[in-house]
């Protein structure tokens, strides 16, 4: 039972490399929607040169598989900061419960713009390092 908390304690002090570490996975997604975003604009003069004729489904899968590949992956990213900012959040005794519920609702509903702005404010700026 106490190797766990020591574990789970760890969470909460970590070191300026580690800080920086969240911080940088913490825009991730946001770095990863906008390449997706350029990318399937992007893919319209793809389209557009179908337009006379019905590609076959490999070409159609070959041309759509990096987009689907990246958005997998910011899938993917989001949900794992998700679940680490949540178990940080709830494990922070710094913050009352009300703070606590305001910031996982930032998490649900703003997303990934949620996530830096938690790390710069509750991760970055903790000073028990």
């Amino acid at each position: 039972m106490e190797k766990n908390r020591v574990n789970f304690i760890k969470i909460f002090f970590m070191s300026r490399g580690s800080k920086i570490f969240v911080g940088l996975v913490s825009l991730l997604p946001m770095i990863l929607l906008i390449v997706l975003l350029v990318m399937f604009l992007n893919m319209f003069p793809v389209f557009f040169s179908w337009e006379n004729s019905e590609p076959d489904a490999y070409t159609v899968f070959e041309t759509i598989k990096p987009i689907f590949i990246l958005g997998l992956l910011m899938t993917f990213v989001s949900l794992g900061l998700l679940v680490f900012f949540i178990i940080h959040l709830v494990g922070n005794k710094k913050m009352d419960t009300t703070e606590r519920v305001i910031w996982i609702l930032v998490f649900l509903i703003a997303g990934i713009v949620g996530y830096p702005l938690y790390w710069y404010m509750r991760v970055w700026r903790d000073e028990s390092i």
